[in-house]
């Protein structure tokens, strides 16, 4: 066994240089349906459609000469930049004007005036500009770079050379960066950071917990060595199988360090109860006895954990399928080795001193509070069931405020410079999101443009929208550099197909054409409405697709709406339908296994009942504290009851032999929870310990998700030592009392 577990770990390690970080979450989602498949046409058509914004900001007016220099060199070098298509700013922008008889393109600013009233003229003239006040803010203290990024250049490539490109023109303006490619890029910068710093953390925690609950080294280096080895074999397995590591599965670690020692916790509370008892001394017959005795329980609990976790299968986010894959693996190894390893290790320690013992004796705190709950159930154990019912209406009630979010840019909190540059780009700037209404045909017919200004118009009063960039727009503008603004084509669309080709042509020679060049395409087939939103939630991206579907309702020439930021509300419908199919699978894999352990229906009917108040109990409690329910909090349910229902198993194997031996309902009850409690409290601190060390991680969703944790499974904890002996001591059930 020990050859076996170092030729394994061996491979495993040799794996490693084959694991890569995935921070990508679009690929989650099934290339060729859906908001994907558009983006590849978008893509095809227009090239990249992703945007990235670096956004100079300032304590003082943002449009002075030391800036605005900068300003110019910046983005000289970004638009020379490989993996950048387009690359705009101020000085993109023109003001369009007919000069006695001739069309003049002037730049909004080719330099900043000295005098402050002249400035401050300047920026009025920008802000009222329908083009350039998208690249100022209303303040007039920060001013926008706005990049797309090509379709084929990957994050980790072109981040690092904006970066360099910032730094090679150093300034007193801040500098933050703002876009769906940004933000992937610093996922996967902080999902290296948290694997570093959390990782050993919950190691040290585990450490500190295994040494207070038995006060004897062995007690701790046994389960350490079990959890160490599950973890390392079960990255090798990711690295054989050619998955990545992404948001979700770096929950894998925490999930075994949390989980994989109970079973060697539970050996190892036998062991320390037969020392105590003190029936002989032979360390080796103690490792038989404590395997041929936990043997079947230890098996039993870790196949209902495997089953829960399995939950995760039903998930049609192929992450969280592969989290329910590695971690059930890594269970099922860590079965193995403290059923065969750590008896074997065991045996090889010498018998602890009566010093030792006398150490360990004193150690558990909780009895007097166990023997409390022993004499609660068996006197009132139907106040104790109603105290329960009482939550779980209680949390029904919570259930109604729950909400779903899958939106990126709400992972980062604190004062971070991801964080301030995602609020300035959204409250500034209308946002880096965008979303595109493509229309295909005749796309510079009067006709099919008036409907796009008709469009353009009403989804300005869509709440949520930032700014709008629109070909109708575009030939408003042309048209005031070619009529004077009494005549009835000022500021109108063209009158025919061949005025608003003419436009184009004169905005090509004159070499201002980049903007209108992400609206319509060179052959003139293919056009779009470019909407930015201000904020990225999914409620608020569905209220603005849902406002811009029906606006658009109907066009014969509308081909889809599309945009990276709709590919949340995807992720958010697959969140939905994953979190119900694995809380479903999960709950009737424990119903099954309950029900053939125990050989009773009934069995697995009692014991699932803690498992749905936990997750009741759980839910309600997002609800009412608006933590939504997101692509991390999504695993909640699935690891929640895989872990949680090991407690209540254990606890029944328990009473039904205390109750063979004594026959006394009462007395079996308050043996059970003074033995197996206290191996049940132990794992469950085990758990509680090893997830709370995500409270301290970059994300918000995992720091959620390690709150959450703790409760659940303390939820899960209190069921066991309340509810299951109270439903015992009310109800009697033959599964457990029939041998007597």
């Amino acid at each position: 066994m020990i050859i076996s577990v170092v030729l394994l770990t061996v491979l495993s390690f040799s794996q490693y240089s084959k694991l890569h970080i995935n921070p990508s979450f679009n690929d989650y989602i099934p290339k060729e349906v859906g908001n994907r498949a558009n983006l590849k046409k978008l893509d095809s058509i227009f090239g990249g459609n992703e945007k990235l914004l670096l956004i100079m900001n300032s304590d003082m007016p943002i449009v002075n000469p030391e800036s605005f220099n900068r300003l110019k060199a910046l983005t000289d070098d970004l638009k020379n930049q490989e993996g950048i298509e387009r690359c705009m700013s101020l000085l993109d922008v023109v003001d369009i004007k007919l000069v006695d008889g001739f069309t003049e393109f002037q730049p909004i600013i080719d330099e900043v005036p000295e005098e402050d009233a002249e400035r401050t003229a300047l920026e009025k003239r920008i802000l009222g500009n329908k083009m350039g006040e998208r690249f100022l803010s209303a303040d007039s203290k920060s001013m926008a770079i706005i990049l797309t990024k090509s379709a084929d250049v990957e994050d980790n490539v072109l981040i690092p050379e904006i970066e360099q490109v910032i730094q090679n023109h150093p300034g007193r303006d801040k500098i933050y960066v703002g876009g769906l490619s940004y933000v992937r890029y610093s996922i996967k910068s902080y999902i290296k950071k948290d694997l570093m710093v959390l990782l050993p953390g919950a190691l040290i925690l585990m450490l500190l917990m295994l040494y207070f609950a038995f006060r004897e080294w062995k007690g701790v280096l046994l389960p350490f060595l079990v959890v160490i080895l599950s973890i390392i074999i079960s990255f090798g397995l990711m690295a054989i199988l050619g998955w990545e590591i992404s948001l979700i599965t770096i929950l894998l670690p925490i999930m075994l360090i949390a989980i994989a020692n109970d079973y060697s916790i539970h050996l190892i509370n036998l062991y320390q109860e037969k020392c105590e008892r003190g029936t002989h001394r032979n360390m080796k017959l103690i490792a038989v006895e404590i395997y041929w005795e936990l043997r079947k329980p230890i098996f039993i609990t870790a196949l209902t954990t495997i089953g829960g976790i399995l939950g995760l299968l039903s998930h049609k986010m192929p992450p969280a399928a592969q989290l329910g894959v590695l971690a059930a693996a890594g269970i099922a190894l860590a079965l193995l080795m403290s059923l065969f390893l750590v008896p074997v290790l065991l045996s090889f320690y010498k018998f602890p001193s009566q010093k030792r013992l006398g150490k360990v004796q004193k150690k558990f705190f909780m009895s007097n509070l166990l023997q409390s709950f022993a004499h609660w159930v068996n006197v009132y154990p139907k106040r104790v069931i109603l105290s329960f019912v009482g939550v779980g209406l209680i949390s029904v009630v919570g259930l109604f405020f729950l909400k779903v979010d899958t939106n990126v840019e709400s992972y980062f909190i604190g004062k971070s410079d991801i964080k301030k540059g995602i609020d300035l780009v959204n409250n500034q700037f209308g946002g880096s999101q965008y979303v595109s209404i493509l229309f295909r045909g005749d796309v510079l017919s009067p006709e099919l443009l008036s409907r796009i200004d008709a469009y353009t118009n009403q989804i300005k009063s869509v709440p949520k929208i930032g700014h709008i960039i629109s070909p109708s727009i575009f030939f408003k503008e042309m048209s005031k550099g070619m009529y004077k603004p009494d005549e009835a084509a000022y500021n109108a669309l063209p009158a025919s197909e061949d005025e608003a080709i003419q436009y184009l042509e004169l905005l090509a020679m004159s070499g201002e054409d980049g903007q209108v060049s992400q609206l319509i395409d060179y052959n003139y087939q293919n056009t779009r409405i470019l909407v930015s939103m201000k904020d990225g939630s999914n409620r608020s991206m569905k209220s603005i697709l849902s406002a811009l579907k029906k606006i658009t309702a109907g066009d014969p020439n509308l081909v889809c709406i599309a945009g990276s930021g709709l590919s949340k509300i995807q992720i958010a419908d697959m969140v939905i339908q994953g979190q119900i199919k694995s809380l479903i699978m999960a709950l009737l894999i424990i119903f099954v296994l309950l029900a053939l352990i125990f050989k009773s229906v009934m069995a697995g009917i009692k014991g699932s009942i803690p498992l749905v108040l936990s997750c009741l109990f759980l839910f309600g409690l997002m609800g009412f504290l608006h933590i939504p329910l997101d692509i991390v909090t999504a695993m909640l349910s699935s690891i929640m009851i895989g872990v949680g229902v090991d407690y209540t198993i254990h606890f029944l194997w328990r009473y039904k032999v205390e109750y063979q031996d004594s026959g006394n309902r009462n007395l079996a009850i308050e043996n059970t929870l003074k033995t197996a409690g206290r191996g049940i409290v132990f794992n469950a601190f085990s758990v509680i310990v090893g997830f709370s060390i995500l409270i301290f991680s970059s994300f918000a969703p995992l720091r959620f998700f390690g709150v959450l944790v703790v409760v659940s499974i303390f939820a899960c904890l209190i069921c066991a030592l309340l509810l299951i002996p109270a439903i015992i001591q009310s109800t009697r059930p033959r599964f457990l009392e029939s041998d007597k």
